[in-house]
This record gives structure tokens, C-alpha cells and sequence, in this order.
């Protein structure tokens, strides 16, 4: 035990967790020690890798994950880990003012393999919010349950660790969330949010401030205030069956959003200089059809819909001949009208072969005769058999 023990205390002052004096680095709260030693995780990077440690059984566990984005002026490290490790957007509150509902400790996004930390959980006429951060417990120390706040985010706290990685001497970097909280005032009253998302194109973090993002309808369908609640939250939401929208910050229109049709994938449209979505329900529905292999009559209606769509879409091009977007939906639809127009080509075929085997008068005849003549050969094998006498 006692070794495992030196060799544990080695490994941590080899990667600058604790000092030669056998301390913990002062970098680290001691909210954040306690954590560490209870196997919770700690997450810190260099030039190359984001790395977790964590401790099992008196060993060190080192994780190195591929960095393959900057960081970002606004979030701390568990939530660039939480961005970059599941490749999915985050919602942040920058600022909000409520009761404090409980004040404790839990893993970043409730991710168990995320890092442990602080956390207060506020409620206002909005819902409940929680902010997490390694420098709350200071911070809340004259605040309990039940009192009235106003908490901001002011900016991201930089750590530097000195470690030896392989032989050389590296500096590996920890981000924290730094907060301002005081009484509330209605007069002060402040509130902010944002969603953040991994762009793999230029390995950046695009941001998108959602505090006052509007948007009341998309396709003709008018958005709920609750949809519109959750798009700000940068959640799913579901326009029909075949349809979702969600904002994305990384999406090159001015409304900032992405959508997922399961027919056919229409992007973004400049129409009377708006952004708008070619989403049309019969289309879908039509191509649903298709899909389960109905009736010829709905792949041609299917056709028809898809022909009208194209003849918008060359209009629309004439009259934006920048917009790229449009000439790509019009690729789309193009390509969409061929491969339907050859599926029913093969249809027709087929059909006219079929036609052909019933309607045809000589194929008809053949058929009849050679009926009668299996009629007639079995008859006579079913005649007794006579002997000539002498």
C-alpha cells in the first residue's frame, strides 16, 4: 500500500497536481482536491491532447483525447470536454437572476465522465437553471437556500500546470468559470444565453446568443411559445412527422437554423430576402409513399410536386444568381426528378411486358392448344391396355 502510495504521489507531481513539497498545486481548490481524491475527474490540456485524471485504487488514470478545437472566451473546461466528447451543442445561461433552490456538488451536465464541481440551482418565472463552477464555493459563501440573486458570468479563469510528459517538461492548462453574484434588484435584473457548437470545418467553437432570437414561423406552421422556448434552448423541434428544425450555430443562414426532413433534405432559400425552408408536406408525404412502395400513381404524383418545386427553384435563381444554397436544392430536386423518372421507366416496362402476355391473341392460342393436347395425352394413358390374340 505504501508504495502504491509513493508511486500515486510521483505520478501526481510528475504531471504538476502536487508540488515536490508533497502539497496540492494551489491552482486546484479545495473543492477541487476533495473531488480528485473521492475518484472524481479532473480535466486539463496542452498543445496537443485534453486529458482527464481521475484515481482507482491508488493508480492514476490518465485519458488523452485528440484537441481538435481552440478553446473558447466562455466556457471552462468540463464543458469544452462535454462539447468536444459527445460532438453536440450546448445550451449556457451567461446570466439569470431567481431563488436559490440548493447549492451542491455534481458532475458537469450530469455526465458521470465528466469532472465534478460546485453548482447552484436558481428558479424564476422561466424554470430552473444551474450554473456549475470550481470557483462557486467562495463565491456563495454568504448565500443560502431561499435568498434572492442576480449571478453573471464575468469571464474564464486560466490555470497553467508545469508537468513532465515523456521525458519533457510541458505546461498543461485547466479553464474555470468565473462568476459575480449579488442581491437581486428588479431594476438590475439580467439575463443572457447562449448555445455553443463544434465546427469540424475550421475546428472552431461558433457561438449563438439566443437571449432575444425570434422566429414565428417556418414553412407557413406559426411556432408555439414553447417551441420557441426550446429552439432558444437549442433543442429539437418537431414541425410534423417527416420535419425538425434546430438552431445551429454553425449554419450559414441569417436564422441560424438546421433541419432534417426524412423524404427529402431541402436547405435554406433566399425568398423576398428572407430565409425560409422548401419543406413541402406533400412532397414528403408522397415520398413516404414511394418509400413503402404503394401505387404507381403516387410516384407520378410524387413527380408532379417535385417538377413544380424545381420550376420555384429556377425562378428563385434567376432572381438571387449568388445564392449558392438555391442552386444546390436545385441539384437536389434535379437529381431526385431523374432517378424518379427512371424508376418509373423501368415500371413501364414491366408493365407492358405483362400486357403483352395477356392481351397478345397468337400467345393466348398457343397456350390453348397446348392445354388441349396435355388433356388429350392423358386420356389415352389412362385407356386399358388390350392383347392381340393369335
Amino acid at each position: 500500500m505504501e508504495n502504491n502510495t509513493n508511486l500515486l504521489t510521483d505520478e501526481l507531481k510528475k504531471f504538476g497536481i502536487m508540488t515536490e513539497n508533497n502539497q496540492f498545486s494551489k491552482k486546484l481548490s479545495d473543492n477541487e482536491i476533495k473531488n480528485f481524491l473521492k475518484g472524481g475527474i479532473l480535466i486539463a490540456e496542452n498543445d496537443q491532447n485534453r486529458l482527464t485524471f481521475s484515481i482507482t485504487d491508488d493508480k492514476l488514470n490518465v485519458n488523452a483525447y485528440t484537441k481538435d478545437i481552440i478553446n473558447h472566451k466562455d466556457l471552462s473546461s468540463a464543458e469544452l470536454f462535454e462539447i468536444s466528447s459527445k460532438n453536440s451543442n450546448l445550451y449556457k445561461v451567461m446570466a439569470d437572476y431567481g431563488t436559490i433552490t440548493h447549492i451542491g456538488k455534481g458532475n458537469f451536465n450530469h455526465n458521470p465522465d465528466n469532472e465534478k464541481t460546485t453548482f447552484v440551482e436558481i428558479e424564476n418565472e422561466r424554470g430552473k437553471t444551474l450554473f456549475f463552477g470550481n470557483k462557486l464555493d467562495e463565491i456563495l459563501k454568504d448565500f443560502k437556500p431561499g435568498d434572492k440573486i442576480q449571478i453573471n458570468q464575468t469571464g474564464i479563469e486560466k490555470s497553467t500546470f508545469k508537468t513532465e510528459i515523456d521525458g519533457e517538461a510541458k505546461d498543461i492548462s485547466r479553464y474555470d468559470n468565473l462568476f459575480l453574484i449579488r442581491p437581486f434588484e428588479e431594476k438590475n435584473k439580467q439575463f443572457q444565453s447562449k448555445i455553443f457548437e463544434l465546427d469540424l470545418k475550421d475546428k472552431t467553437i461558433k457561438d449563438l446568443d439566443t437571449t432575444n432570437y425570434e422566429l414565428k414561423s417556418v414553412n407557413g406552421q406559426t411556432l408555439s411559445e414553447r417551441q420557441l422556448q426550446q429552439l432558444r434552448k437549442g433543442k429539437e423541434v418537431k414541425l410534423d412527422e417527416e420535419t425538425t428544425i434546430q438552431l445551429s450555430p454553425k449554419a450559414d443562414n441569417d436564422k441560424k437554423l438546421s433541419a432534417s426532413v426524412k423524404a427529402l433534405l431541402i436547405t435554406s432559400i433566399m425568398i423576398d430576402g428572407g430565409i425560409t425552408f422548401m419543406m413541402i408536406k406533400g412532397i414528403q408525404k408522397l415520398a413516404k409513399m414511394q418509400e413503402e412502395n404503394k401505387k404507381q400513381l403516387e410516384s407520378q404524383k410524387y413527380l408532379v410536386e417535385l417538377q413544380k418545386l424545381k420550376s420555384f427553384l429556377q425562378s428563385k435563381a434567376e432572381q438571387y444568381p449568388d445564392n449558392k444554397k438555391i442552386i444546390s436544392d436545385l441539384n437536389v430536386v434535379s437529381k431526385e426528378i431523374s432517378n424518379v423518372q427512371s424508376k418509373n421507366t423501368e415500371q413501364e416496362k414491366n408493365d407492358d411486358t405483362v400486357r403483352l402476355k395477356v392481351n397478345d391473341r397468337d400467345t393466348y392460342e398457343d397456350a390453348n392448344r397446348k392445354k388441349e393436347e396435355e388433356i388429350i395425352e392423358e386420356e389415352k394413358s389412362q385407356l386399358p391396355a388390350f392383347k392381340r390374340g393369335r
